[in-house]
């Protein structure tokens, strides 16, 4: 078993052991004809169901979180997300929403700036998404 796979099997177990559940619903853009500037999204597939370990942004000197804070792109209501490496975002706020908790949970969303992925030999490992809580849910359901 190379590094990457223990690494990646590691973090699995992390997981199941202490992570959250957490539903992740994607989006695609669908653009109005009849207005120009009219763009709706209608949800893409089915929703994909996995365990993630949230954290609070802390923002230490020099970190990527006191980067984007500094900046204005990170709050201190913020959270960060650990996942599995394989895991898509697309990085826009308007193209998945990521509930934290089951069967139901506070809707969260992207923040663009806000993705890292880890890697070890040219593979992923797992990925730190920054994300910020939604007052409702991207579309009307």
């Amino acid at each position: 078993m190379g590094t990457n796979a223990k690494l990646v099997s590691a973090l699995n177990r992390t997981l199941d052991l202490a992570g959250t559940q957490l539903r992740i619903r994607y989006y695609n853009p669908v653009f109005d004809d009849v207005y120009d500037e009219a763009t709706k999204i209608t949800q893409s597939g089915t929703d994909l169901w996995i365990s993630g370990i949230v954290f609070p942004v802390h923002g230490k000197e020099g970190s990527t979180e006191s980067v984007l804070m500094s900046q204005g792109k990170l709050t201190d209501s913020d959270k960060t997300l650990f996942v599995n490496g394989s895991i898509s975002f697309t990085g826009s706020t308007n193209m998945c929403d990521i509930q934290l908790g089951s069967p139901t949970g506070n809707l969260y969303t992207t923040i663009p700036e806000g993705g890292i992925m880890y890697e070890t030999e040219a593979s992923p490992v797992y990925k730190k998404q920054f994300i910020r809580k939604l007052t409702g849910s991207l579309i009307n359901g």
